[in-house]
């Protein structure tokens, strides 16, 4: 786990809940994995996702020992990190799609077990030409690290993409 990524505690908070959060990025249950944030930075941002022993990625993943799909706690701290691109967006942030482009390095410490609260935080490293991030993020219950992942975005505009791609 990167020790020396501690976002300050000097910003303001501020509190999103999953209403405001569904205003923000183009995602809906049961694909929103972020229940609310905390606390928002320049660069930074704090987060939650509370699971459920029904939530449906547990009913096969795996079979009498369920536990959370290392890949749906990538997504949530991306969707995490989403929030905060399109803060630093502003006001045209609904003309852009934030896309995956490269996961550069997950690490898996230890599982995320139904009822865990997970606190996810995402850090931007730096913007390129507006148009590529690169993004620390970890995922944590309690004060255990379950999850660190370096990945890349891609900040595209989603007029040109969606008339790319509509017809494949």
């Amino acid at each position: 786990m990167n020790k020396d990524y501690n976002p300050p505690t000097t910003s303001s908070p501020s509190k999103l809940g999953a209403p405001e959060i569904k205003k923000i990025i183009p995602y809906d249950d049961p694909f929103l994995f972020v229940d609310g944030v905390e606390e928002i930075g320049e660069n930074f941002i704090i987060g939650h996702k509370q699971t459920k022993p029904e939530d449906y990625f547990f009913k096969g993943h795996f079979v009498d020992f369920p536990i959370m799909p290392g890949v749906l706690v990538v997504e949530a701290i991306a969707q995490l990190s989403s929030i905060l691109l399109r803060r630093k967006i502003g006001k045209d942030h609904q003309k852009k799609h934030i896309l995956a482009y490269q996961v550069k390095n997950a690490s898996f410490y230890k599982p995320i077990f139904p009822g865990d609260k997970i606190i996810l935080k995402a850090k931007v490293l730096n913007i390129i030409d507006e148009k590529i991030s690169k993004i620390l993020g970890s995922a944590l219950v309690g004060n255990e690290p379950k999850c660190e992942v370096r990945f890349i975005c891609a900040i595209i505009d989603k007029k040109e993409f969606e008339e790319k791609y509509r017809s494949k």
